[in-house]
């Protein structure tokens, strides 16, 4: 780390510690309203209607706090004069910010919140989005799947979602996947930005307009999305604005709301009859003068309905524009007319409305009235029951599952495989995993398809954030290579993380199944709830062979959870030597999905766009008239593929035409296998699989499989090769002597050993165990339940 990464760092570290302390030691201030809109990137919509209803005499002891960043300052202050604003503070300053949150009895925001910010008990969040969608959002939109956390951290951690519909209502719980777990309370109340089109136009009266027909253009902003840059999209914008302008009439006037990074680079003054909007006034209160909206793909159409005015859609690149982001439902559904060109749309604008919207309303509209944000504010500042409020009833334990980075071995592997064969209906499962992970960044779209059905996810979106004293005892702690307690600051630390990170749902269990991270699996042994810690592998041998594990971590972490979950009985020993007990350690050993892999080895082989093959064509390789044999494991120490490599070319002096093949992924020893296989003999003979989503139409057609492991927790691909009816040798270990007729023929632990088993194989001496999966499915089914009980 650098000097200046140092110095942030210490930074960063200096503004938690202001932020937490207020978080532990402040008291709440029962009149402080904090409000952010868009991020603090805007000051709009629900949010504004929200401060001009607070802004009356009824809540005047409030205090209004709004965040906004800098840019934002000159349109409030300008809301402010116009409407008689009671805000009492702008905070531009991400820290001030998060410091207020952490004092302020009641949260409003209509997107995010700051990151930092950790909800305390007594606060009252309410989240009140920004509109209802007709492009796809959460898990519907494949590019920012993996990206949920972002919104959903601010959604369970809000006490009240409003929703103008049920069909958002329903759409939005959906996308995010906490319609099973969202803990506080739904207001099917309406929109307060739309209370505005419940009343007549003072604004129109104000600009001296009546004389004038007005049309509204906003449109959906195609920039970051359509990955198109700022000029292009202007040229096109401007093109059309000029084909308006020439065509519109003399008492006709189009005021166009375009996105801030276009309209800045538009010169209004060379139109006519076209003009942005007047500074100064709310957006709704501009487009309430519209006697006809003109709009694409934006939401504003379900919110200027109310109006029951005429809505045209523009939708000139609809082809285009759906390749990248996809809808909810077909345009052709709207009742609203549909036009591609400026002289069809001058045609509807000078036409009247003759289309039916009365179930577009009934539909979209529903809870929508002029007095939703009155109704809204008596609900939640004075407890009355005036709003229609619906709560998420499901009975279902919730189980929380963090699956580490997802890579394609065999802890993503174990897990995909029970979740698989649990009961899915009456528990709730989630997993989550760090969402900016690069595995997770580069493959999430597989890595979703890949989910068991009716298993959510709830991505982990943010890193650690300690305060000083905490940043300065997780270094020791981290960093120490004698026995140390854990520091108690990092009990503060972790169990923060952890409420930061999934709000405020009740877990019935949190289940760290990866074991390897040493963040989450102090964060959900800390945190608060029944927790279970899975443990794949000997970890004392993890520590000596590669130094990827802490012992203060792991001893901390096992000494805490409910249960220690080890996969194979060979696993006691050096656990309970981790943790300095035994009475919490469990063997649920992993399941086989049989079923599965006979599928799959059914399937044509594929290589992914972000798979390696070294050395020679896999595809040709199998076609060879020859020994074939494999080693599925990751390019890592204890997998013993250099030994495996060594004792295959001395094999190739009496078998030249043999072929090894070793499929692995994550691992610190792919480019020195590879420089191994090039410096041998028969190194041509041997193909190397870095990163293949389904390895079973290769392994089906191998004639033996070989484990050549040092040391293991319980090999899952041992009982993947059995069920295809491939003969296995393996390595003479303790837990392939746990795993018995699993483990296939076992040799001595040996290049030595290896290299006899090959020969075993040959003379007749290896053959498939055929061993009774059904029956060890059930047992490890059971094992796992127990745990739950």
């Amino acid at each position: 780390m650098g000097f200046k990464s140092k110095l942030q760092n210490i930074k960063d570290c200096a503004i938690n510690s202001m932020i937490y302390n207020e978080y532990y030691n402040g008291n709440l201030d029962d009149n402080l309203v904090y409000l952010e809109s868009r991020d603090g990137l805007d000051f709009t919509g629900n949010i504004f209607r929200i401060v001009e209803e607070l802004s009356t005499g009824e809540y005047g002891n409030l205090k209004i706090n709004v965040h906004a960043k800098p840019h934002v300052v000159d349109k409030i202050k300008a809301l402010q004069k116009n409407y008689n604003l009671k805000i009492d503070k702008i905070i531009t300053k991400e820290a001030i910010a998060t410091k207020t949150l952490e004092k302020a009895k009641y949260i409003f925001t209509d997107s995010g919140i700051r990151p930092k910010y950790v909800k305390k008990e007594g606060q009252i969040f309410i989240n009140t989005w920004h509109g209802t969608p007709l492009k796809l959002m959460g898990k519907d939109n494949i590019a920012e799947e993996h990206r949920l956390g972002n919104v959903q951290h601010p959604l369970l951690s809000s006490d009240y979602l409003i929703f103008p519909n049920n069909y958002m209502m329903n759409k939005m719980l959906k996308a995010y996947m906490i319609e099973k777990i969202f803990p506080g309370k739904i207001l099917l109340a309406g929109y307060p930005k739309n209370t505005v089109f419940f009343t007549g136009s003072e604004l129109k009266q104000k600009l001296n307009l009546f004389d004038f027909e007005i049309f509204v253009y906003m449109p959906t902003f195609r920039g970051i999305l359509m990955d198109r840059d700022d000029e292009v999209q202007k040229q096109d914008v401007e093109k059309y604005l000029r084909q308006l302008d020439s065509q519109l009439k003399d008492n006709q006037i189009l005021f166009a709301k375009l996105h801030v990074l276009n309209e800045s680079l538009i010169d209004f003054s060379q139109f006519d009859h076209i003009k942005s909007f007047p500074v100064g006034y709310e957006t709704y209160d501009v487009l309430n003068m519209a006697d006809v909206l003109i709009t694409d793909y934006s939401s504003v159409f379900f919110d200027f309905a109310n109006t029951k005015r005429k809505i045209i859609l523009f939708n000139y690149d609809e082809e285009d524009y759906i390749s990248y982001r996809g809808f909810y439902f077909d345009l052709d559904e709207l009742p609203f007319p549909k036009v591609q060109t400026v002289d069809d749309l001058i045609i509807e604008l000078n036409s009247q409305k003759d289309y039916d919207d009365s179930e577009f309303l009934k539909k979209f509209c529903t809870y929508d009235n002029s007095n939703a944000t009155k109704n809204i504010c008596k609900t939640i500042f004075n407890g009355e029951k005036v709003c229609k409020m619906r709560y998420v009833k499901n009975k279902n334990p919730n189980i929380l599952i963090f699956a580490g980075a997802l890579y394609k071995f065999g802890i993503t592997s174990s897990l995909f495989n029970l979740l698989n064969n649990l009961d899915r209906k009456n528990y709730n499962f989630f997993i989550t995993f760090k969402q900016w992970e690069e595995n997770i960044l580069e493959n999430h779209e597989e890595i979703f398809q890949s989910i068991p059905k009716g298993v959510e996810v709830l991505p982990i979106r943010f890193n650690l954030t300690p305060t000083v004293r905490e940043k300065i005892d997780y270094n020791k702690y981290y960093l120490s290579n004698e026995d140390m307690d854990c520091p108690k600051s990092l009990y503060n630390l972790f169990k923060r993380s952890f409420v930061k990170q999934f709000g405020n749902v009740d877990w019935d269990m949190v289940i760290d199944f990866d074991g390897y991270n040493h963040d989450e699996t102090l964060m959900f042994s800390l945190s608060g709830f029944k927790s279970s810690i899975w443990v794949h592998n000997d970890m004392i041998q993890e520590i000596k062979t590669k130094g990827n594990q802490n012992r203060n971590i792991l001893r901390e972490s096992y000494s805490h959870a409910d249960n220690v979950c080890i996969v194979s009985p060979s696993l006691l020993n050096p656990t309970s030597q981790i943790s300095g007990r035994d009475d919490n350690i469990k063997v649920v050993h992993n399941l086989n999905d049989y079923e599965s892999v006979f599928i799959k080895a059914e399937e044509c082989l594929k290589i992914n766009e972000n798979t390696n093959v070294y050395n020679n064509d896999i595809f040709e390789v199998l076609k060879k008239d020859s020994f074939k044999f494999i080693n599925i494991g990751r390019f890592s120490p204890e997998k013993g593929h250099i030994r495996l490599i060594k004792a295959f070319n001395r094999f190739c002096n009496d078998f030249p035409d043999s072929q090894l093949i070793i499929i692995g992924g994550y691992g610190v020893l792919y480019e020195d296998i590879c420089n191994l296989i090039d410096s041998i003999e028969y190194g041509k003979n041997i193909t190397l699989i870095n990163n293949i989503s389904n390895p079973m139409p290769i392994l089906k057609e191998c004639d033996l499989f070989i484990s050549s492991s040092f040391y293991e927790g319980w090999a899952m691909v041992l009982m993947e090769a059995d069920i295809l009816n491939i003969p296995i040798i393996s390595t003479d270990i303790e837990a392939t002597r746990e795993m018995g007729d699993y483990a296939g023929h076992i040799v001595e632990n040996s290049e030595e050993g290896i290299l006899q088993g090959m020969h075993d194989f040959i003379n007749g001496n290896v053959v498939c165990k055929n061993s009774n999966f059904e029956y060890y499915n059930q047992n490890a089914i059971s094992e796992f339940n127990q745990l739950l009980d």
